[in-house]
Formats: structure tokens, C-alpha cells, sequence
């Protein structure tokens, strides 16, 4: 450890521990606990001193708490479940309620020691113990600033869905997409691209460090990153989270997982879906294909109970996941399959995941809990092949593996709670070509080129088609993010000033280690020429290019992280609270902060600078680093909020905030800087006899040595390869966005309803700019000229980009959410959320890490424009009602007015009209209102068998009326962009759809 990172850490914990003291009514911020909270009267007089005690019904742990001299109490740090609560007075009186509290609450519970004993009301939040289930009635939180949705296990279980992945149903937020793609399943929020969210597992922080997705594990993965029945409930956060809350400016997902109980109990299902049950997609029935296989097999079980009653708890599930898909391999150029013959056909390509979790829940004694999970993910996934012309031996094994441990304490304190926990993740990402042992080859079709000269005119480059690709894949990857942190959260419940406090402060330190190998082209690559032209090389056996990159060594990066915070939540009355917090982060090494810019590099970039038609648009000086970088250490974070119960019933209540929220870059952003430079790709072209030809100033005559490796390592040896160099700002800073909103809640009986106005402004999110162009976005400067004064040799780079960190977004939207949960006496409930939403950026149109912009000179010359996964009007339906005979039919409705697109050849050479235009709208409810529709429903049939077990039977049907929801359109505006000429007549038209069709799957799985 350094100097400097050693001071910042001592300067951290003296913070913590400062704090402490500092703060030695209300609940602060909960990751994955909640508070209950509340005032004792008898009759109309408050009551003061006494106890209070909640006992979780399902393990029997109590929290104790006191009634302070205004009679408020407060009971921090329980975990989401039924409570028994029971009061106390200092003169013997008591009271007692049964009640549900939910993840992140802060639930307000008022007692009256001289009035009837409450025992709890309806069937929601029912616990059973042996054959006694013990009811709560659940608490609404209507008194908070943050703007967030609970998604309870009921929900979880019961509405419709495929996967089983938990993180579907974030969708039931306002502002939140869920959309499903063929490999991967994107979450994103707030007019923001997936990278900037954040989840959080049992308080663990899930973020992808590394790459995209936001969330360790989601990208390029159609695994589901955490057993589903494990998940006891979680909460999605989109507006106003407090201070606790780290690295995500969009939205926060903070999942609880299940523990044992005292009653012994567990579950086994199965869920099947076949490749009949599935609806082909509307453009394969155009192309008349025949239907792809595609059979899904998900099965597991869990287990749970006491090994001490009330003290000691375990639980324990597994879950596994199949998909067996069949992809075609055909030529689309038919006359040249017996050519082929035995590499086409159709190749079953399958998905593989298990998924393992347990814990161990310990309550040592009335103040002090411990608690210890783990969990293991493996999954691999066979793809990128097929669909076309390319070999089943070109395949792809996408691999995942996940593993994390989590260690908590919490000590009751007399008016405090402390919370310490410790944590390792390892999230590994290693893609590799199936056999890569396989030299690559693609057979193409040269076309003449040229229409004027007699005779077949051969150039290397006029490739009229690629007729089969073969052989094995070109790249491996070997990325692996992996931490060690510790965390500590003081609470700090008992403090009178001006009204009561709840202040709540901690610290965490995450060591944290990046591995990243790359094997880009690193297997050689042939082109042959199919048709063996004599113009050409002669034969279709002697190939006429190989590729091939060079080796670079793999990076070993560490990264320090270190978060401070503080949040008081203040209750000045009993109708006015305020929420205050600030938090601090910090990284020593976010973008290559340890790195020094390379000799060669300097070099260039020196050339580049005093090449005659070099146009400045950036200080070069400020993209090389000479001794390492300085670490950003601005992420200052003030968050305030408010809630005011107009009434003072919990009926109506107004509540607003405003907070900065600073996110991280991944590092495989920066860490082009480190590769991309070295990865140089060497081409080699032959000919009859070497020398000049086919446009090439240098060809090889071809020696059928150089069909082995070491052949061709010999040959490549004297060949200059070419890499790309990438710049990155020595000051850049970290993406943050600073919201704002305005709302109302109001109760209707048992429905809740609340009415949001967001608005939202990004800054400092980054992009890659070409160095070599003016600011008419014209190359000036053409690389090759730039000679290495060194070597005298030009310097062995394509192409150099440098980093802009100016793109900036805006977001404004309301939303609308009406809520009835679901409970047994009722019968039914249901949830909706609206959204309406207008978001712009500026800035390159990609939306992940690596953002380039081949389109301007800079971020400063990019007009602003649509968002492009932000659809205007997005809706939300879900509920569950009960049937006769014992059925149970829930529903989850997906309703949006499309997502923009994008016009090429506007007419008289102007560039393209981003995302200008929305697709074609439809009926549902609304007369053409929606382009996308989505109706999914699961039926359920529980029979009860003797000892008290059950079995259920679901069926589920998802997008019932198979609408085609399309992914993208015909983007061509015009024929051509010289003038005004003629428009196209298929602009608009749809190309893709999303998935999914309409599904069929059916599931069992029995209960005891």
C-alpha cells in the first residue's frame, strides 16, 4: 500500500469514527433492512418510558427498543418480515399488533396501551408456523422523500415469467426498462443506458466493475444472477435515495434474501417449456425458415429450519437452468453447397447455469445477530453460430462464474445500532472460441474490379460476398473483477433536538483487483477464394490473406474504493420530516490511474501535434501521464428530502428532494489505453509469385509451410502490425447526475396512489473522438504519414481516438403508481405504474463503455437528441385474483408509445436526424396508443395433500396475443443523401422484433 492510499485510508476511518461521536425520531437509509417506528399514548396523553419489543414471527429473534420522554420509539436494523409487536408502559400496560414490514421501510406503527389488544387483521404477509399461520397486516410507508417500489415474494411467485430471474419484475417501477434480448437482459432507468444502475444482495454491492451491464454478471449472459427462491423481497429505488446508497445514478435495487425459520420446511419445482410451445417471430415466417428448437428446462429446490429454535436458523437452495437451441447452418448462395456439404445442417447449441445459495442466521443473544451466505453461479452457453453461413465449428462458449460471501453483525446498542459486515465477490467473464485450436477461414467471391478494363481486374479488397465462414474462432477473453470490503453503519436512534433524529453513519473500504486478458485475432484467419479464379490465386485450396494479432500480456489492476457518509433523518413534527445526508467517494485508480503513458505513445502524439495539417481540438498535454494520475476527489454527494402529512393521518402526504449521484466508469473503458496500442493485427496477402499485386505494393508467394503455426510465425515476424492508440483525459472525472423531484401520495381506503414529478440532469459521461480530423470532422491527418523519429519507420497505429467526457443527458418525467397488495382475505390486488417521459443526450450514440463517434469532431459539435431506450409513455399493469375451484390467475401487462429511430439520407448531404422519429402505434385500452404490447398471464392450481403439504401446478402464457413488438426499422430516409431525391418508400418499415413471441410453459413444484 502507498503512501497515499494509506493516508486516505487513515483520513476514512478517522471520519468514521468522527462521525460517531459527533451523533453519539426519524430512520435513516436501510440497503437490506427496515425500521419500525412509531409513539405510545394512553388514551390522548403521549406515554413515557417503557419498552417495546418486536419479535419476528418466523425465527422468533427479538429487537428491543425504549419509549423516550415524548413517547417515540424507534427500532432500526429488522429484517422484512411479520412482527409481533408488544408495548410495555413504565406502570405495567401494555399493547400489542401484528404487522408486515417491508424491505427499506421506514414503517410507522402508533399503539395505545389503554386500548383492545390488536392481534392482526388480513391473510397478507401470513406466516406459518406448523398449523398455526400467524396474519399481519401490512404497514404502508407514506412518510418518506424516496421514490421507491417494493416487490414482495407474492409477487415474485406469482406473476408471470420464463426465467425466473427476480430483476424482471423491477419493471413494476416507474422509469424502469426491462427489455429481454436474444443473449442478455438489459435493466436500465431514468432515461440512462443499464451501466448506471446498481444492485444490491443482502447489502452486497453487485456492480460491474469491469464491463457492461451495470449489474456483475448480467451482461452477455442469459443466466439469472441469483436463485429466485432465495429472494425474499426487494425494492427498486429510483428517485432520492439517501446517503447509504453508492455508485449508481439512475436507480438502486436492493434485494433480502430468505433465511430459515422454526419451522422445518423447503420445496422442489419444475418448470418446462417445449420448442413447439413456442410462436415463430414474424420475419422467419416471411423467409419461410423452418422453426429453431429451442427446449428450456429449469428445476431446484430449497430447504430451511432451526438447528437452535428462536437462536440458530439455515437455509439452503439450489436451482439449475437448460436451454437446448438448434441453429441452422446454411448458405445463403446455394449454389455452392456441395462445397460445403457436411459442415451444413442443423447444430444444437446448449445453456447451462447452476445456481447455489445458503445461509446460516444466528441471533447469539437480545443484542447481537450474525449471519453467513454464500453464493456460487457457473454457466456457459454455447452461440455465435448459424443463423447463415457460418460453421458450427466457429462457436463461441460464453462462461460465467459468480461466487460471494457475505459476513454481517448487528449490536443493539442503549440508543444505537451498529452494523458491520464484510464481504468477497468474484465475478469472472470468459468467453472463448469452442476451437480455437482451428485456424479460421472465410471463402469468399471476388467481383471485378473494375467495369471499364477488359479482363477479371483483381484487387484484394472487392470482396462481392462471404459465402462460408469456418474453422475456429478468433478471440478469448479472461475477465475477472474481484473484491474484499468492509463496511460499518452506526445508528443513532434516541437523539431530541428540535424534534427527534435519526442519524445514521458509516464507512466502506473495498479492495478491489482487475484482471483482464484479451486474445483479440489472436487465431489466424485465411480467406480463400471460393470460385479458385486463375485471375485470382488459381485454386480455392491456396488462401489469398491471412490475419493474425499480435500478443499482449494480460493486465493486473487494484482499485481502492473508499465511501463516507452520513444521513439524518429529522422529524421536527409529527407531520414534517426531513432527510439530510451527504456522502463521499472515492477510487485511487478509476481510469488508469496508475498508468504512464508509453515512449512510443508519447512519440506519436508528439508527431501528431507538429504534422502541418494537425487542427487542434484538444490539449494534448493533458492526455499523457507521466507519473500515474491523480485520483479524483470531488464525489461530494449532498442529498435532502422531505415528507409532510398534510393531515396528519398518513392519508395525504406532500414529499420532494434534490441530490448529486456520482456513478464509476468501467474499467475496460480505460483499459483500452493499456491494450488496445499493442493488440496489432498483421495481415499477410499472397500471390502466384509474390510482389506486386492485386493492389498490394507487397504480397508473399504462398508456401503451404505457412498453413502451420510455426510457419507462420516466421512469415508474420518481419510484417508490421498495426494497433490503435487510445488517449484518456488525465483529469477525467466521474459520471454524476443530480435529480430533483415533487410529489404527492394519497390513500384511498387500503389502495395507495402517488403522483411524482422527476427531473433529472447527467454531466461528465464520456465518449471516444478521432485525433486525426478537423472540426468538419474530415481526416487532415493520415496516420501513415507520421514517421516514428526513432526508427524512421511510421509508427504502427490506425487509429487514435481520445476521450470526451462532456456528454450530458436531462430527464424529465411523472409518474403514476397505484397499489393494492395482494392478500388471501381480499382475494386480489394489483399494482400500476405510468410513466411519462421525455429524455435527451447529447454525445455518441452508442449507450455502454465504449462509446465512439466516427460522426463529429467532439461532443461540443453533437446536436442533442432523443434518448434512444426511453419510450414516451411506458404502462404497467400487474394483479393477482383468486378463481373458484381453488385457481389463482395473475397478470402482468406491458403497454409503451415505442422507442425513437433513427432517418439516414435526410437530402443535401446533412447527417443523419437522430432518433427523430417513433414507430407506427397500436390499440390496447388506448386507440393507437401503444408500439409495444405485451399481455403474460399465469394460472395457478394449489391441491393441499395429507400432513399439510402442497403441490401447485402453473401454467403460463407470455405475450397471450403474440403481438409483434419490433426492435428496428427501415432507417433509410431518402434513396441517397445527394439533394433532395426521391424518399423511400419502406422508410420506417419494421426489420427486427423483440423477443419474446408468444411462450407456453408449464411448472410444478411441491411444497412442505
Amino acid at each position: 500500500m502507498t503512501r497515499t492510499k494509506r493516508n486516505y485510508l487513515y483520513a476514512a476511518s478517522a471520519m468514521a469514527v468522527a462521525v460517531s461521536l459527533a451523533c453519539a425520531g426519524g430512520a435513516a437509509a436501510q440497503v437490506s433492512t427496515s425500521t419500525l417506528r412509531g409513539t405510545i399514548y394512553e388514551g390522548s396523553a403521549v406515554e413515557t418510558g417503557g419498552t417495546v419489543v418486536a419479535t419476528e414471527v418466523a425465527t422468533g429473534y427479538a429487537t428491543r427498543g425504549r419509549i423516550a420522554a415524548d413517547g417515540g420509539y424507534v427500532l432500526a436494523g429488522l429484517r422484512p418480515g411479520t412482527y409481533r409487536v408488544v408495548v410495555t408502559s413504565a406502570d405495567g400496560q401494555s399493547a400489542e399488533d401484528t404487522v408486515v414490514v417491508q424491505l427499506g421501510q421506514v414503517a410507522t406503527l402508533d399503539l395505545d396501551v389503554a386500548a383492545p389488544i390488536v392481534t392482526g387483521s388480513t391473510g397478507e404477509g401470513a406466516t406459518s408456523l406448523g398449523d398455526v399461520v400467524v396474519t399481519g397486516r401490512r404497514i404502508f410507508e407514506v412518510r418518506t422523500s424516496e421514490v421507491a417500489t417494493n416487490v414482495t415474494q407474492q409477487q415474485i411467485n406469482d406473476l408471470p415469467q420464463i426465467s425466473r430471474n427476480f430483476l424482471n419484475f423491477a419493471a413494476l417501477a416507474p422509469g424502469v426498462v426491462v427489455q429481454e434480448g436474444d443473449t442478455e437482459r438489459t435493466i436500465s432507468a431514468g432515461g440512462q443506458p443499464s451501466i448506471a444502475i446498481n444492485v444490491f444482495i443482502d447489502g452486497q454491492n453487485q456492480k460491474a466493475t469491469i464491463i457492461d451491464g451495470g449489474v456483475a454478471g448480467q451482461d452477455d449472459s442469459r443466466g439469472n444472477p441469483f436463485p429466485q427462491a432465495a429472494v425474499q423481497e426487494f425494492r427498486v429505488l429510483t428517485q432520492n435515495f439517501k446517503a447509504e446508497y453508492e455508485q449508481a445514478s439512475s436507480a438502486i435495487i436492493s434485494s433480502v434474501s430468505r433465511s430459515g425459520t422454526n419451522e422445518l420446511s423447503g420445496d422442489f419445482f419444475v418448470q418446462w417449456q417445449d420448442g413447439d410451445w413456442i410462436a415463430q417471430n414474424e420475419f422467419a415466417q416471411r423467409r419461410n425458415e423452418p422453426k429453431a428448437r429451442l427446449d428450456r428446462l429449469q428445476y431446484g429446490g430449497s430447504i430451511g429450519g432451526p438447528i437452535i429454535e428462536d437462536r440458530l436458523h439455515y437455509f439452503l437452495t439450489y436451482e439449475r437452468k437448460e436451454e437446448t437451441r438448434d441453429r441452422s447452418v446454411f448458405l445463403n448462395r446455394t449454389e455452392y453447397t456441395p462445397l460445403f456439404a457436411d459442415e451444413i445442417g442443423t447444430f444444437t447449441a446448449p445453456f447451462e447455469q447452476d445456481l447455489l445459495f445458503g445461509k446460516l442466521s444466528w441471533q447469539i443473544n437480545d443484542t447481537q445477530r450474525l449471519e453467513l451466505s454464500g453464493t456460487y453461479r457457473s454457466e456457459f452457453d454455447i452461440r455465435d453460430f448459424g443463423n447463415g453461413p457460418t460453421s458450427a465449428d466457429r462457436a463461441v462458449s460464453v462462461n460465467g462464474d459468480t461466487r460471494s460471501l457475505v459476513l454481517k453483525h448487528q449490536y443493539y446498542g442503549n440508543g444505537f445500532l451498529n452494523e458491520a459486515s464484510v464481504d468477497y465477490f468474484r465475478y469472472t467473464y470468459n468467453p472463448r472460441a469452442a476451437n480455437f485450436d482451428q485456424t479460421g477461414a472465410r471463402f469468399v467471391s471476388y467481383r471485378d474490379n473494375s467495369t471499364t478494363a477488359p479482363g477479371f481486374q483483381f484487387n484484394y479488397n472487392t470482396i462481392d460476398a462471404t459465402i462460408f465462414t469456418a474453422g475456429g474462432g478468433a478471440n478469448n477473453q479472461d475477465i475477472t473483477q474481484e473484491s474484499l470490503s468492509f463496511k460499518n453503519d452506526i445508528t443513532f436512534n434516541e437523539i431530541e433536538l428540535m424534534g427527534r433524529h435519526t442519524v445514521k453513519a458509516g464507512f466502506r473500504y473495498s479492495m478491489q483487483s482487475y484482471f483482464v486478458s484479451k486474445e483479440f485475432n489472436r487465431n489466424p484467419f485465411y480467406t480463400y477464394d471460393v470460385d479458385g479464379r486463375p485471375e485470382v490465386i488459381g485454386s480455392s485450396a491456396i488462401p489469398t490473406m491471412v490475419t493474425l494479432a499480435l500478443p499482449v500480456e494480460p493486465t493486473d489492476a487494484e482499485n481502492n474504493t473508499i465511501g463516507l457518509y452520513i444521513q439524518d433523518d429529522w422529524q421536527i413534527s409529527d407531520q414534517l420530516e426531513l432527510n439530510l445526508g451527504i456522502r463521499w467517494d472515492y477510487e485511487d485508480n478509476a481510469v488508469n490511474n496508475d498508468y504512464t503513458t508509453p515512449d512510443v505513445i508519447r512519440r506519436f502524439v508528439a508527431g501528431l501535434a507538429a504534422h502541418p495539417s494537425y487542427v487542434s481540438t484538444v490539449d494534448l498535454s493533458e492526455y499523457i501521464s507521466t507519473n500515474g494520475r491523480d485520483a479524483f476527489t470531488g464525489a461530494f454527494q449532498p442529498r435532502i428530502g422531505f415528507s409532510y402529512d398534510v393531515f396528519n393521518d398518513e392519508q395525504t402526504v406532500l414529499f420532494g428532494g434534490a441530490g448529486r449521484y456520482y456513478d464509476r466508469i468501467g474499467f475496460n473503458f480505460a483499459f483500452s489505453e493499456r491494450f488496445a496500442p499493442f493488440n496489432r493485427t498483421k495481415t499477410i496477402y499472397f500471390s502466384p509469385s509474390g510482389g506486386a499485386y492485386g493492389g498490394q505494393t507487397s504480397t508473399v508467394a504462398w508456401n503451404p509451410i505457412y498453413a502451420t503455426r510455426d510457419g507462420l510465425d516466421s512469415l508474420l515476424a518481419g510484417t508490421v502490425g498495426t494497433g490503435e492508440v487510445f488517449l484518456v483525459r488525465n483529469d477525467a472525472e466521474m459520471p454524476f447526475t443530480d435529480q430533483f423531484n415533487l410529489g404527492v401520495r394519497q390513500k384511498f381506503g387500503e389502495i395507495q396512489t402517488a403522483l411524482t414529478f422527476s427531473y433529472a440532469k447527467t454531466e461528465n459521461e464520456f465518449g471516444w473522438y478521432r485525433l486525426n480530423v478537423n472540426s468538419a470532422n474530415s481526416v487532415v491527418v493520415p496516420l501513415p504519414s507520421i514517421i516514428d523519429p526513432t526508427t524512421s519507420q511510421q509508427f504502427p497505429f490506425r487509429n487514435a481516438f481520445y476521450s470526451d467526457h462532456n456528454r450530458e443527458r436531462e430527464y424529465q418525467a411523472i409518474y403514476l403508481t397505484v397499489d393494492l397488495p395482494y392478500n388471501t382475505d381480499r382475494g386480489y390486488g394489483f399494482n400500476v405504474a405510468y410513466t411519462y417521459a421525455e429524455a435527451t443526450q447529447n454525445g455518441s450514440r452508442d449507450q455502454g463503455l465504449s462509446n465512439f463517434d466516427f460522426d463529429y469532431a467532439s461532443i461540443a459539435d453533437t446536436p442533442t437528441f432523443n434518448s434512444p431506450g426511453t419510450d414516451r409513455h411506458r404502462l404497467i399493469m400487474s394483479g393477482t385474483v383468486d378463481l373458484p375451484w381453488d385457481f389463482r390467475l395473475s397478470s402482468l401487462i406491458t403497454l409503451a408509445s415505442g422507442k425513437p429511430f433513427t432517418a439516414f439520407n435526410p437530402g443535401n448531404g446533412g447527417k443523419p436526424l437522430w432518433f427523430e422519429f417513433y414507430p407506427e402505434k397500436h390499440s390496447f385500452i388506448l386507440p393507437n396508443a401503444w408500439a409495444y404490447r405485451q399481455v403474460d398471464l399465469r394460472l395457478t392450481r394449489e391441491f393441499e395433500i395429507p400432513g399439510g403439504d402442497a403441490v401447485e401446478l402453473t401454467f403460463d402464457v407470455i405475450n397471450l396475443f403474440n403481438y409483434a413488438n419490433y426492435s428496428s426499422f427501415n432507417q433509410t430516409f431518402r434513396t441517397s443523401n445527394t439533394g433532395l431525391a426521391p424518399l423511400n418508400p419502406t422508410f420506417g418499415q419494421p426489420t427486427a422484433q423483440f423477443l419474446p413471441t408468444r411462450s407456453f410453459q408449464v411448472g410444478l413444484r411441491y411444497r412442505w
